[in-house]
């Protein structure tokens, strides 16, 4: 992996844990995310419109971004439910190790991308790093266990399709669509709600919604290029150095506590960074 390639991969992971800790702090309710959502597809349609005109969208390309947007529906609810029952130091690690996990396993076993030794234990270490991020001697609450594990395993689901589809279409199309389908998937779920709490929600919390809005696809863009230019298992373990980004913005920002366990899971998430940069 080249050192360019590593540092726009980092930059990703800056803003996803940026846009998740002010997801956390407003209360990571649904409308807010929805409304993130909404804004993320309003965002991405102009630079769609700029890549694909004068080129037909390939029907593939089409339905694997429909699918993906379902999936990020799924996300977003997990998301939302995550953030009501957990902290983000605790939450967010568990999540995305899941993503980091299952994306690994289904790289090599449906996309068959070889994995060196270097680069298979530069995964392992972080996936242990974010597990151990995760734990808590006080014990596991099931709600925020269950709910974290949901969203690493949509995270794990898009990834792959997301791996596919960013190679029949340009990126930014593939995002539009993807975001699009996911917000109109998420607005019927949502339909009995969100007409009285949009206005309210966003009047409070106009300022987060920005942020998801802008962040959320400015961190897949960066993510879906990066798709075309390396492996996706890789490229998936080093994004999770935005698990320790993440929990040190719980701790100095929302006062959440890092035990000795999760210190020794920021270690092992650099120690495994470097090695897959080594691979």
């Amino acid at each position: 992996m080249s050192l360019t390639l590593l540092s726009f991969i980092l930059l990703a992971a800056l803003i996803h844990a940026t846009w998740n800790f002010f997801a956390k702090k407003s209360g990571g309710g649904l409308t807010v995310l929805w409304l993130g959502a909404a804004l993320s597809t309003v965002a991405t349609i102009p630079s769609a419109v700029a890549t694909q005109m004068g080129n037909p969208i390939p029907r593939e390309g089409l339905m694997i971004g429909c699918v993906s947007g379902l999936v990020h529906c799924a996300y977003w609810w997990a998301l939302a439910r995550m953030y009501e029952a957990g902290d983000i130091s605790f939450a967010y690690p568990i999540a995305r190790g899941t993503g980091v996990a299952g994306t690994a396993i289904g790289s090599l076993v449906w996309l068959h991308e070889p994995l060196s030794y270097t680069g298979a234990l530069g995964i392992g270490a972080v996936c242990v790093g974010v597990i151990a991020m995760g734990y808590s001697r006080s014990g596991v609450r099931g709600k925020a266990l269950a709910a974290a594990l949901l969203t690493g395993l949509t995270i794990t689901a898009y990834t792959l399709l997301d791996d596919r589809g960013v190679t029949t279409m340009a990126p930014p199309a593939y995002l539009a669509v993807e975001t699009g389908v996911g917000a109109v998937a998420l607005a019927i779920l949502l339909r009995k709600h969100l007409h009285a709490a949009l206005l309210p929600a966003y009047r409070k919390h106009w300022k987060t919604v920005w942020i998801i809005g802008l962040g959320s696809p400015a961190t897949y863009l960066i993510i879906l290029f990066a798709y075309a230019a390396g492996p996706v298992g890789y490229i998936t373990a080093v994004r999770e150095f935005s698990v320790v980004i993440a929990a040190l913005l719980g701790v100095v920002f929302l006062g959440e506590r890092m035990s000795a366990a999760r210190w020794a899971g920021v270690a092992l998430i650099v120690a495994g960074t470097i090695l897959i940069k080594a691979a």
